[in-house]
């Protein structure tokens, strides 16, 4: 018979090569059988113990791993918002021009809401 770790050391392998979203306890477990030679059937509950422990720890390490990225992503998001700061504080000219290009673009859509005014309610059907 084989013994347990080797089980879990031969499924912890089997599951990182695996694609999580298709792969059954069923899959497993008869991947183990043909890689043994052996049948587990009495091994069931066993084995899908072991597929759960793996996927809480998969998923454990996911939820570090976002962590960290959500922390860098703020970091970056504050870096972006000093730059912007600092640009504003040494340049205004910039800051007319498209002021002046912004009202351009809020006349016309001001004559578009005018024209859709005289033409009444939209109909409902």
């Amino acid at each position: 018979m084989v013994s347990d770790s080797e089980l879990i050391a031969r499924l912890q392998e089997f599951l990182k090569n695996s694609d999580l979203n298709t792969t059954t306890t069923g899959i497993v477990r008869r991947q183990l059988e043909k890689d043994f030679g052996v049948d587990l059937t009495d091994k069931k509950i066993f084995i899908r113990e072991q597929v759960d422990l793996f996927l809480q720890s998969q998923f454990e390490n996911d939820q570090n791993d976002g962590g960290n990225e959500e922390q860098q992503e703020e970091d970056d998001g504050e870096d972006d918002q000093m730059a912007k700061v600092k640009s504003d504080e040494t340049d205004g000219s910039d800051d007319a021009a498209v002021e002046e290009g912004d009202d351009d673009n809020n006349d016309e859509n001001d004559n578009d809401d005018e024209a859709n005014e005289a033409k009444g309610p939209a109909k409902r059907r």
